[in-house]
């Protein structure tokens, strides 16, 4: 017996198990925007943007219409995402906090279970975690598309892959240039809380150009999964980590804030064009990946899976999607709940304005909001940012007013809706361990609230060397 053709049988036997275990189990590609609102693309009714490869993931699977993040707020609402557990859980609830070693990614079984994991963009975790995933690559936003595609190229092609695509785009600061024919200031849509002047409308246009670019190179992405011929074997998702970076929408928990685009495509359980009013979180990323994966739930995740969802669109895998908001450049506490129908908020903090992010603060857009208060200009709901006290509780009906312009808190007709979230939230605050720790223990401003200039020399007040 020639013991080098048995040799080399046992090793085509287990080269052949591997590749078909690899295209058994799914491939998983998460796309996620930095500071995206859910309707700012043509699959969301925004047609004024240039979005065609989200829109045709949309077309060819299903699109949330409820989908809600844990916070409107970079690295706390990616840490959340990538463990399953909510912000305040994670050590990491406030902004440019270092998620703890402690911490595990749902990258890790991953790994453990023969995936290949890759997270190419914006990190954003700090560096405790950073062996949680095979490889990690950073890239400037005008190359972010190459980045991707390169790693696809790249990865081991007998195994199954996980990959975090996370983009910078469309986070400020904006400049022309990010696409090659700009959108127009005269097409954008500019939402009835913000003021509707040329420089308001320059600044989202700038923004447009940067969603667009992110949707670019999603589909350079997608063309080379196609190219491998895998990309049916792959559940995409495309989400955003918070809302856009202008005043009352990032850093809030209510409907601009925090309501998320949530696009999931998998032709081998997904019917294309299905559309979901089913309630879910990103905090549900997580174990869904996991489940589908065959990999054991972790006991950790604070999530549920919404593999359901993705064969049946009416089914529900939850009632209600909590999310927070700690410190962002700015002191803050605040606390969201949402269903299909309502969201309910409670701010522990009612004599002091509801700030939006520094780089907000530094806009084009705050300026004319500034502007035109002095003169008297702006509507109540365009005031809402700038003035205290505020109400310690909103509660919005999303489905007549999803930009949450109307407080109904003192409406006798929604009294037992507001019991009813009022409840939700102080359950959920028990079970997660989440207390209001008092004012005077809050993380203070570090950033100047009128003009937006830093206050301290760390990203984060407790990064202060001393």
């Amino acid at each position: 017996m020639d013991w080098r053709i048995v040799i080399w049988c046992i090793l085509m036997f287990c080269s052949q198990a591997a590749s078909g275990a690899s295209q058994e189990r799914p491939n998983f590609l998460i796309f996620i925007a930095d500071d995206m609102a859910w309707d700012d693309c043509g699959a969301y009714g925004n047609t004024s943007i240039r979005t065609p490869n989200i829109d045709g993931l949309a077309a060819e699977g299903l699109r949330f219409d409820r989908a809600y993040l844990t916070c409107s707020s970079c690295s706390p609402s990616r840490c959340s995402i990538l463990t399953g557990r909510y912000p305040h859980a994670t050590e990491a609830g406030e902004l440019h906090l270092p998620l703890p070693a402690t911490q595990t990614l749902f990258t890790q079984p991953l790994r453990n279970a023969g995936y290949w994991t890759a997270a190419v963009g914006k990190w954003h975790l700090g560096e405790q975690v950073a062996g949680q995933v095979d490889k990690r690559l950073d890239s400037p936003p005008e190359k972010m598309g190459q980045a991707w595609r390169q790693t696809l190229q790249e990865r081991p092609r007998d195994r199954p892959f996980m990959m975090w695509a996370a983009h910078s785009d469309p986070h400020r600061p904006y400049a022309p240039g990010a696409v090659d024919v700009p959108h127009a200031a005269a097409s954008v849509r500019v939402p009835k809380f913000l003021p509707d002047t040329p420089e308001v409308r320059e600044d989202l246009a700038l923004y447009y150009d940067e969603i667009s670019r992110f949707d670019a190179h999603i589909g350079m992405a997608l063309d080379e999964l196609r190219l491998q011929q895998v990309l049916d074997n792959t559940l995409v998702i495309v989400i955003s980590d918070n809302g856009r970076p202008f005043p009352q929408c990032k850093t809030r928990v209510h409907v601009p804030g925090v309501r998320t685009p949530f696009v999931v495509r998998w032709p081998k359980r997904v019917s294309a064009g299905s559309v979901s009013q089913s309630v879910v979180s990103s905090l549900d990323i997580a174990p869904t990946v996991l489940e589908l994966a065959g990999v054991p739930k972790l006991a950790s995740l604070q999530g549920v899976s919404f593999a359901p969802i993705l064969s049946d669109p009416k089914a529900t895998v939850r009632e209600f999607a909590f999310a927070e908001h700690n410190w962002h450049d700015y002191r803050a506490f605040e606390r969201g709940v949402h269903t299909s129908k309502i969201c309910y908020v409670k701010n522990w903090l009612p004599n002091t304005p509801g700030t939006p992010p520094a780089d907000a603060v530094k806009s084009p857009t705050f300026a004319a909001l500034l502007k035109l208060d002095k003169l008297g200009q702006l509507t109540n709901a365009q005031r809402e940012c700038l003035v205290a006290p505020r109400p310690s509780e909103f509660l919005f009906d999303v489905e007549m007013d999803p930009d949450c312009l109307h407080n109904l808190v003192e409406d006798a007709k929604h009294a037992d809706s507001l019991n009813t979230l009022r409840l939700a939230l102080e359950s959920w605050q028990a079970e997660t361990n989440d207390r209001f720790p008092g004012e005077d223990k809050l993380t203070p401003d570090g950033f100047d609230r009128h003009t937006g200039n830093r206050l301290i020399k760390a990203a984060h007040p407790a990064l202060v060397k001393p």
